[in-house]
Parts: structure tokens; C-alpha cells; sequence
């Protein structure tokens, strides 16, 4: 079966009198190849179905752009379509060299200059790897690309995995990442089996009779609190018929697939005592079935002592892990953070420990406040990998093959590397012709040409490269590369031949990077692999936002009203992307001597939260987090940190008030019940007036001049459209999980 996924510009026709939909015109192009993907040399043809069209003749248009919106081919056609409306147009284009390449084609009748029906399919040249399985782990290749999952069909198609996996095994992305149980479409052991590809196996969830009622009592009455099913990834299950089960599972497995990954961003579904608890039974039971296994647990990547990894590591998480895996999405393009996390988390554990990325990369959402182009997100994804290899990273992986495509403002549903039609998008061309240029290699160390520039230089069988690119600005560098003559690479693989004039060689470089190949070994002694702080300099740290915290002159009546706050702090709560009736509206804050008070009124055009207590926050909600000990330094939650949730409604069908137990543990949370609220329906969206009772942070004595440090965030999510972030306009860009840069407040009369 062929999938297509047509884009149409059609239009609809009305019988004058009975109201008849006539069939609109529409241009269809039926893949050509496995994923649209050829090697250098092939003949390309597609053949373009025009349907729906009038009997005579259709003017076509084709034309083909390249990666960057340059036309490369184009043809004009007159096509006879018949009595039934068809007509069939085969193209075929001359040969083309390496790159991402787009077919755009248009239909219309009647001499008329508006496009009848158009649509566009994408296509890649790029060359073929054949290697094993084996050869891949023997040569320590790194680059993979984690498999995507669609269990049921979308918009009356399927996803079909084992295009993708075939795809990228055949541009040498040869590492990937399943669960280990998986059976559904593509199984793992299937996929094993049937495919050169290696696995980094997760070991998550269990089955439903492996609940444990005597720790958690009735699995109905803890789902009616944390949503249905999220035991299968936030409880432990009965630890003996578990690893029974487990151990099962492990014996399936090859035995030469070795690598295991314990559990997904455990740090959102259970503490770091339960979960380093799990990993210990994991381990019993994976080292004595597979005593030579590469296991560990996925873990957040913060060093602060108060946060989850330390946590967990404190409780013997890692006594017998040899591999963290990592997700470093915004962290990627932060070489100094991954350097200085192996370097923490060697020295915890008491040995090396590999690090394998099983998530990174960047979506390409068309729409809303998270829009970003294909191009972007081949830069992205681009650089991002080189950085990983760069610093040593085992293993690393984009996520991720396939993408959903039914929100345009879903960041989650367009972080894929291909299409959901399967066809490729600009990012799997740029990141296969990375892998092509640079797996394998040896990171030798990093050239100088000014602020904003990297230069990355690697050898591979005593052939160096050096890859040149920026963040996002353009630069010119002049280059000594040590020879007459080098091979340049743009970011699609496209290769031309450069002389070098009088041992210079000027060049352009952008976030599109370009690639030197053959660049002369003496560039070794110029490299180094310390990181220069003025490369890409940080930021100047936003000076900690100030405000007073006036006390009330007597206690306010808890009715949705906001005539009593007056001589509160008032904070308008605005996001400058988000129209203002979407979500927009005021913050208060007070105190007196028995209470802290908060209150928002927000403007919200759809009051809408339907998720359990530990998913709060994807829908609409207030987080508001409170440092009662302030302090300037040190991430992660202490035990003088608080975080509550207040929700006009919940999955739970009432307004919520609660207090998160085990920061940053969401899942764990309990009601305020001693605390004053009035929560609920506001003139244009909601409103949340609650007192909560000075004992409960960490007995604070309250009384002017004393110091307390409080955040605030309104998240909003409509049916329309993914979670916006509502923040205080004087504390845009402040971390709401990172208490140092919390406002801090004086109070006073």
C-alpha cells in the first residue's frame, strides 16, 4: 500500500439548484522510492495524478527547490485529462547530487492564473550505508534515530515503522530506542531480527495484576486521584511476580543487544527513593540474566543536592548502573553542562559512567508561539549532535522518526525527522550527511575564529574535517586549512571542490553548517579541547527581581471578588505572545499574621482542566512556588521550598487547592484543607482567592522587613491549542523550578 499525505489547494463547486458538491480538483504524487530517499546516480521520476479535473486540457507547473529554496528544475506541461476527470503527468528529473530537495506541482484549467489544486512532496539524495549490527557496536558509531509508535491509524492511514526503520538504517543511523516488551506493528525482537539496527531497550511499565494494592491501596481510588492507568509508570508493582516477569523479557532479548535504559523522565511519575528502589530490583535481575548489560536509569541531568539525581543516587540508584541515559533537549547546545555533569556524576558513583542521549532534539511547529521553520529545526538537530559527539556521548538519538501532524501549535505532535506520508523532512537529509561526515570519528578539539563561531575538527582514518557553523548568525572566517585544495560539504551533503589562494580560504557560515574535508593534520596543534567562555558568552544573569509584600489591613471575604485586595501587590499576568482575552489578568499577594494571600483574576476564553493532580499544570492552572529560607544559589527544591497548585477545575470534576509533597515529585500532593479559598467561574475566565496558613511554610515568622521569596505561573490550555505560560510581567524568563532566581519580597505595613 502506498501512504500519501496530500497537501490540496481545491476549490469546491455547488450545483446552482440541487446543492451538489462536485468532485474538487486535486494533484497527487505516489511515492517514488522507500521513503522518498535516493542515492547519487539514480534516475528520480515521480508520476503526478491529476483527479477531479474538467475533460480537456490541464496546464501543469513543476518545479524542484533544494534545501535552500533554490529551483533546480522546472517544467511546464499542457496533460489531456479524459471524460473521468484523471490525468497522469510523469516526471523525470536529471540526476541530482546530495541534498533535500522539494516537488512542487500545480494544476489549472481555463487560462484562468489561480492554482486549481496543488501539493508538494519532498525527496533526499543521500548515500547508502550496508554494514551490520555488529559492525556498528565493533566501530563505535553513535548516531540513531529513536523509532516512532502509532498504534491505531491516523486520518485513515498508518504509521508504518518499519519504513522508517529501514529509512535509517540505510543512512547509517543504526542506534535506536524501544521498549523492551514492545510487540505491537514493529516489535523489538522483530525488529532485531529483521533489521540491522541496535536497540537501547527501556525497561518501563508492568502488567496490571502486578499492582500493589497493599502499597497503594485500590487501584480504582488511586486512579481516580492520579488519572487513569498512570500506575503502569508511577507505582512499583509487586517486586517478586515483577521481576519473574522481567527477567522473561530479558531472556528474549539477542544476547549480543546488551544496553538497557531504566524508565522514562521518572522524575515526572514517582520520588527519587521509590524509583532508585525499582532500579535495584531491575538490576537483580538483568545482570544475572545478562551480566556483560549496559543499564541505567534515566535520569534529569541536575547536579543541585535538592533535586532528583542527587536524591536518587543518595539512595543507591547507581550501585550497580553502569550508563545514565540522558534528555537534554534545551541542554544539547550546552557543552559545559554535559562536561560538568560526567564529571558530578563519576564522582558520585566512584567510577565512569557512560552517558547515552535516548531524547534531543527540535520540533517544526507551522503554528503558534512555538513556531519554527524545517530549516530551524535541521540546525537544531545538526548542531545539537555535534556538540554530543563532540563531548563523548556513547550513543544519541533525535526524537524522533515520525511525527502526528494534527495540532499545528503542538510542539509534541512535529519533532519528527520525517513526515507522517514518510516522506523526509530537511533534518534527517542534514543529520544523515552529519553522520556520514563525522561518525566514527575522533573529536580532536576546537579552532578559534572569533565570538559566535564554532569549529569543530575531527579525524577519521587520517582524513580531518573541520565543521563550521554559528547559532544563528551569519560570519565570515578566513580559514588556513593546510593544503591547495579542500572538499567543501553544505549542511545537505552537497560537495564542490575549493582551491585555497595563497593558503587562505574565505568562507561564509551560518547555522546551515558547512563542512572542510581534507583539511591538513597540522590543524591538530591549533585545536584544543578546552571550551572557551567567550565563544558563545552567557548571558548577563538578570539581577533578582525586588518587590514589597504588603500586609493586609483585614482579611479579604473569599467571593471571587477583588474590592478588598486593593492595597495587595497587584502583578499583571501576561505572556506578550498570547492575545490577551485568551489569557490574560491580574496576580495578587499579601500577608498578615496568620496568612500568606494569593489571588488571580484571569481572563480566559475557555475555563478548561481535565487532567489528574500529578498533570495539573498542562491545562489551566496557577503554580505558585515560595522560598520561606531565601537563598542566591543551589537549583532544585529544598525543604524550606514549597510548591501548590490552585485549579478552577481537574480531572476530578472540582477546583483544586494543593500542596506538591515531594517537589519536584508532582504526582505527590496533598489538599490545603486548613487553608481559606474561594476558587472558580470569574467575569471573562476564572478567579482563586486562597489564605494559606503561615504554619505551613516552614513555620515563617512573619512581621515587616522579614524576606520570602515567591513565584508565580497561570498556565492555559484550550481545546484549540497546547499550554501557554502566563508569568508576571516583571519576571518574564525567570525559571519557575530554580528557587535562587525566585522574586524576593520585603514585607511591609
Amino acid at each position: 500500500m502506498v501512504f500519501r499525505f496530500v497537501a490540496t489547494l481545491a476549490i469546491l463547486v455547488w450545483g446552482c439548484c440541487a446543492g451538489l458538491v462536485i468532485a474538487a480538483p486535486s494533484v497527487t504524487i505516489p511515492a517514488a522510492a522507500p521513503s522518498n530517499l535516493f542515492q547519487p546516480g539514480d534516475s528520480i521520476a515521480f508520476d503526478v495524478r491529476l483527479t477531479g479535473m474538467s475533460a480537456g486540457n490541464v496546464e501543469v507547473s513543476a518545479r524542484v527547490t533544494d534545501y535552500f529554496g533554490k529551483e533546480v528544475w522546472s517544467k511546464n506541461q499542457s496533460v489531456p485529462a479524459g471524460d473521468d476527470g484523471n490525468a497522469l503527468l510523469p516526471v523525470k528529473l536529471e540526476q541530482l547530487g546530495n541534498g533535500y530537495y522539494e516537488l512542487h506541482v500545480s494544476a489549472r484549467q481555463g487560462g484562468g492564473d489561480e492554482a486549481r489544486a496543488k501539493t508538494m512532496v519532498s525527496f533526499g539524495v543521500a548515500p547508502f550505508v550496508e554494514r551490520s549490527a555488529a559492525e556498528v557496536r565493533e566501530k563505535e558509531y553513535r548516531f540513531g534515530l529513536k523509532k516512532w509508535n502509532w498504534s491505531s491509524p491516523l486520518r485513515g492511514t498508518e504509521w508504518d515503522e518499519r519504513k522508517a526503520v529501514a529509512a535509517s538504517v540505510k543512512l547509517g543511523l543504526q542506534w535506536t530506542r524501544e521498549m523492551l516488551q514492545e510487540q505491537r506493528h514493529l516489535g523489538t525482537i522483530e525488529m532485531i531480527e529483521t533489521y540491522p539496527m541496535n536497540v537501547v531497550m527501556k525497561i518501563e511499565r508492568f502488567p496490571a495484576e502486578m499492582y500493589d494494592e497493599q502499597r497503594y491501596g485500590p487501584k480504582a481510588a488511586w486512579e481516580a486521584e492520579q488519572g487513569k492507568g498512570h500506575w503502569v509508570l508511577k507505582t512499583l508493582p509487586q517486586k517478586a511476580p515483577y521481576q519473574k516477569w522481567l527477567r522473561e523479557h530479558v531472556s528474549k532479548i539477542p544476547a549480543e543487544q546488551n544496553v538497557f535504559e531504566i524508565w522514562n523522565e521518572p522524575w515526572d511519575k514517582m520520588n527519587p527513593e521509590d524509583f532508585a528502589e525499582l532500579c535495584k530490583w531491575i538490576a537483580e535481575v538483568v545482570f544475572d540474566v545478562r551480566p556483560n548489560a549496559i543499564l541505567g536509569p534515566n535520569l534529569l541531568g541536575s547536579t543541585s543536592d535538592y533535586y532528583f539525581d542527587a536524591r536518587f543516587i543518595k539512595a543507591g540508584g547507581m550501585e550497580r548502573m553502569n550508563m545514565v541515559a540522558l534528555h537534554p533537549y534545551g541542554n544539547s547546545a550546552d557543552r559545559e553542562w554535559l562536561r560538568s555533569y560526567r564529571k558530578w556524576i563519576n564522582e558520585k558513583a566512584g567510577r565512569p559512567i557512560d552517558i547515552y542521549v535516548t531524547e534531543f532534539g527540535s520540533p517544526s511547529t507551522p503554528e503558534g508561539p512555538g513556531r519554527r521553520s524545517e530549516q530551524e529545526q535541521a540546525q537544531r538537530v545538526v548542531s545539537q549532535s555535534l556538540y554530543l559527539f563532540a563531548e563523548g556521548v556513547t550513543v544519541f538519538m533525535p526524537h524522533t522518526m515520525g511525527q502526528s501532524e494534527r495540532d499545528p501549535t503542538y510542539l509534541e505532535e512535529w519533532y519528527g525527522l520525517f513526515r507522517f506520508s514518510h516522506e523526509p523532512k530537511p533534518a534527517i537529509i542534514a543529520y544523515a550527511n552529519t553522520a556520514r561526515l563525522i561518525d566514527g570519528s575522533r573529536y580532536v578539539g576546537d579552532l578559534w575564529y572569533g565570538p559566535g563561531v564554532d569549529a569543530i575538527l575531527f579525524e577519521r582514518d587520517g582524513t580531518f574535517t573541520l565543521a563550521l557553523g554559528t547559532r544563528s548568525e551569519k560570519a565570515e572566517v578566513e580559514v588556513e586549512p593546510g593544503v591547495e585544495q579542500v572538499t567543501l560539504i553544505d549542511m545537505v551533503g552537497t560537495e564542490t571542490k575549493r582551491a585555497v589562494t595563497d593558503g587562505k580560504l574565505r568562507l561564509p557560515v551560518s547555522a546551515d553548517w558547512t563542512y572542510l574535508v581534507g583539511v591538513s593534520p597540522s590543524l591538530e596543534t591549533k585545536a584544543s579541547t578546552e571550551l572557551r567562555p567567550d565563544r558563545y558568552p552567557s548571558d548577563a544573569k538578570q539581577a533578582r527581581n525586588q518587590r514589597q509584600l504588603a500586609r493586609m489591613s483585614a482579611p479579604p471575604t473569599f467571593d471571587g471578588r477583588f474590592d478588598d485586595w486593593k492595597n495587595a501587590t497587584q502583578l499583571a499576568m501576561i505572556n506578550p505572545k498570547v492575545n490577551g482575552n485568551d489569557a490574560s489578568g491580574t496576580g495578587y499577594l499579601a500577608w498578615d499574621a496568620d496568612h500568606l494571600y494569593v489571588g488571580v483574576n484571569m481572563r480566559d476564553n475557555q475555563v478548561h482542566n481535565t487532567q489528574p493532580q500529578a498533570k495539573l499544570y498542562l491545562h489551566d492552572s496557577l503554580e505558585l512556588f515560595v522560598s520561606t529560607v531565601p537563598r542566591d544559589e543551589g537549583a532544585g527544591a529544598a525543604p524550606t521550598d514549597h510548591q501548590f497548585f490552585i485549579t478552577p477545575t481537574s480531572g476530578e470534576k472540582r477546583a483544586m487547592f494543593t500542596e506538591v509533597m515531594d517537589s519536584p515529585d508532582t504526582s505527590v500532593q496533598e489538599d490545603v484543607k486548613e487553608g481559606k479559598s474561594h476558587i472558580g467561574p470569574g467575569g471573562n475566565g476564572w478567579v482563586a482567592e486562597v489564605a494559606i496558613p503561615w504554619s505551613r511554610l516552614s513555620d515563617f515568622k512573619p512581621k515587616p522587613g522579614a524576606k520570602i521569596a515567591i513565584e508565580m505561573r497561570v498556565n492555559d490550555a484550550d481545546t484549540a491549542h497546547e499550554r501557554f505560560k502566563i508569568d508576571p510581567s516583571d519576571a518574564q524568563g525567570v525559571p519557575p523550578l530554580d528557587p535562587p532566581r525566585w522574586s524576593l519580597h520585603e514585607l511591609v505595613e
